[in-house]
């Protein structure tokens, strides 16, 4: 999967406002993952650590994103949705922090775009690890329902 860094940050703070607010940035490209980084600062609690809807909503956008760039390419628009997420706090953020959300096996893709084919909306599940300082802090794990758009 290829994609330039700056642009798709870019595409974020465009589309999804609340990214340039946490400072998110859009990660070089992984051959295996997708990985989103934030500024501690601007996400900070009471606690003087990471807010839990900040945690959480970069390891959604993490998957999020990945399957955005994963279906840009197509000549068909989709809407991609979080369904359903379950999040694991393993110890307090206190720096800038990332999370990575690994590529599916080829075989989970292929699934997942044989129903977008088929009935105009699919399902995905991804996991995704929030690190800071390279130690695990948090797991998000999601269920993304993407669904194509009729096109103008």
């Amino acid at each position: 999967m290829e994609f330039d860094a700056e642009e798709v940050t870019a595409y974020l703070h465009q589309h999804i406002p609340v990214t340039r607010a946490m400072q998110i940035k859009v990660l070089p490209e992984a051959h295996e993952s997708l990985r989103l980084s934030a500024r501690l600062a601007p996400n900070l609690n009471h606690q003087e650590t990471a807010f839990g809807g900040s945690i959480a909503s970069l390891g959604i956008l993490a998957g999020w994103t990945l399957i955005h760039l994963r279906l840009r390419d197509d000549k068909l628009r989709y809407k991609i949705v979080i369904q359903k997420s379950e999040l694991e706090f393993l110890r307090p953020i206190e720096d800038d922090f990332e999370a990575e959300c690994p590529i599916p096996n080829e075989s989970v893709w292929e699934q997942f775009y044989a129903g977008l084919q088929r009935k105009g909306r699919a399902r995905i599940e991804l996991k995704a690890s929030v690190t800071v300082n390279q130690q695990l802090a948090a797991v998000i794990k999601g269920t993304f329902v993407a669904k194509q758009l009729p096109l103008f």
